[in-house]
């Protein structure tokens, strides 16, 4: 392996392990660099707030800088958070400026670490003009939230209210010296017109006069304690690889962004951040050429003995040969339509759930798929004479009620993964039989004349299934991939298709009931 890049971060350190180095540490080891550290504070700090700082001496500042950026090691790019007082803002200002800044640049992001979440002071009164006036205008960038970008342009707290606000205070910060402002907008959650809550953040280009806006969905959680930190540490190690600051930045925004959803409850108060969450092993493997549908072949596996009770069930089997009685085709099939209802408000639950538009236009390809096969049982319902009228006002037997209810209980009450994971064992189980049945060289009759079922067997073998059956799978593994989870989350999900496959089950061996009930009648009517 080569050497990996180096970041040096100069911070203060959080006992509580959150925030400052600790944090650093982590993101820097995140991104796959290696960090480097001048400590600059000690603070006594757990997820409720401070309780202590107390300050290094600047000489012993001085001392780990030269030890680790001059006489040794060096570094790719360098962060700043928490520097305490005045003395210890010269001092690295004094190291940058003599050894780096003007023979060897070196990126520096300047994170303005002056309040803590909790509203402890962690920067001295008479520092902030050493901050603004000497360190600013070395930093490559500057990341501040909403309430440290008013403090650093003496505006008054809570005066930033708007995008309008925040461009005119970052356009400010970049005149006193830094070309790129990252002004984040945390704190300033927009509600958009769909009452969705969405997170601005700017970030300004002084050289250039341009600016990059983003949005990202707001997390309304509690455990975000070092946010600020991991997201200056994050920009340094994208700029230690030779990512441009735009690049860098919004890598960094991503990051912490995944970081902050999969927090945990560490500690009674704000809890930190997930910084490995990237590198947090995996319940399933991702996709890859070996195994294209590893979250798919795993609910599948989960029981394999049911999965092929239902794939090789005897009522699919009786319509290939023929064998079926018709009454048990048509209850089917009626009770199917009413199925198809539900299953389709699912899916289009499904595209509710999800603010990616590829998965938004996907699953409203498998809610059509849904629409043509609702017409296809119309249209087998009127050949025997029963009209849509008919059909429409055709009770739901108890297996079908237990299973529509279960799926958009489900479905309505779960996240995107149980919507997905509930509706698959009938999309791909029916996709199964058709393909296998389609396929078969024996035990079907192909003869439409002698098997009246078997145009139905081949829809469900036909391209326009299949190409839905693909879409429901592609998008069972995105959705899993785009969010890794825990293994007992995964076999909570197993017991869904579980579930959901029983049902399955159970809405076969109805029709099968119905079938021989009318078997038995008519041989009661014979004899």
């Amino acid at each position: 392996m080569s050497t990996p890049l180096v970041v040096l971060t100069i911070a203060g350190s959080d006992s509580g392990a959150g925030a400052g180095i600790q944090a650093d540490l982590k993101t820097i080891s995140a991104f796959s660099c290696y960090a480097t550290t001048a400590i600059t504070a000690l603070t006594a700090q757990n997820t409720h707030g401070v309780q202590m700082v107390e300050g290094v001496s600047s000489k012993m500042v001085k001392r780990q800088l030269e030890s680790v950026l001059i006489e040794d090691i060096g570094a790719q790019a360098i962060k700043t958070g928490m520097l305490y007082d005045e003395e210890i803002i010269r001092t690295v200002v004094e190291v940058l400026d003599s050894h780096f800044k003007r023979t060897n640049p070196i990126p520096l992001v300047l994170d303005p670490v002056c309040v803590s979440t909790s509203g402890h002071s962690l920067l001295a009164p008479e520092a902030v003009d050493s901050l603004r006036t000497l360190l600013l205008p070395l930093a490559t960038v500057v990341t501040p939230n909403i309430p440290e970008a008013e403090f650093l342009t003496e505006r008054k707290a809570g005066s930033i209210k708007s995008i309008d606000d925040m461009r005119s205070c970052a356009k400010q910060l970049a005149g006193q010296g830094t070309r790129w402002v990252y002004l984040k907008g945390g704190h300033m959650p927009i509600v958009k017109e769909d009452g969705r809550k969405v997170v601005a953040d700017l970030l300004w280009d002084g050289k250039e006069g341009k600016e990059y806006l983003s949005e990202r969905r707001y997390l309304d959680v509690k455990n975000t304690h070092g946010t600020g930190c991991t997201l200056a540490a994050a920009v340094a190690s994208g700029l230690a690889k030779g990512q441009t600051v735009p690049e860098a930045v919004q890598a960094a925004a991503d990051y912490v962004a995944e970081a902050i959803a999969s927090s945990y409850p560490l500690g009674g108060g704000s809890g930190p951040i997930h910084h490995f969450h990237s590198h947090a092993p995996r319940a399933v493997p991702l996709p890859n050429p070996h195994s294209p549908t590893p979250f798919t072949d795993y609910l599948i596996n989960y029981n394999p003995p049911l999965w092929n009770r239902y794939v090789y069930h005897p009522f699919p089997q009786g319509l290939a040969d023929g064998t079926m009685p018709l009454s048990a085709f048509l209850h089917f099939i009626q009770q199917d339509y009413h199925f198809l209802k539900q299953y389709g408000r699912s899916n289009s639950l499904a595209a509710y759930k999800t603010e990616d538009m590829k998965e938004m236009e996907a699953s409203i390809e498998i809610v059509n798929a849904v629409l043509k096969e609702t017409e296809m049982h119309v249209s087998y319902c009127e050949t025997y004479g029963i009209s849509r009228e008919e059909l429409m006002a055709v009770p739901e037997s108890l297996s079908n009620i237990a299973y529509t209810r279960y799926v958009l209980d489900t479905s309505s009450k779960g996240d995107l993964l149980d919507t997905r994971v509930v509706t698959a064992p009938c999309l791909i189980g029916y996709g199964k039989v058709g393909e296998r049945l389609v396929n078969a060289t024996e035990g079907v009759e192909t003869d439409e004349t002698k098997n009246r079922y078997w145009g139905w067997i081949k829809e469900y073998g036909g391209d326009w299934y299949q190409g839905a059956v693909k879409t429901g799978i592609d998008l069972l593994e995105s959705t899993l991939s785009a969010s890794p989870i825990s293994p007992k989350r995964l076999e909570e999900l197993a017991k869904i298709f579980e579930k959901a496959t029983e049902l399955e089950i159970a809405f076969w061996d109805a029709a099968m009931v119905a079938g021989n009930e009318e078997r038995a009648r008519r041989a009661a009517i014979k004899n």
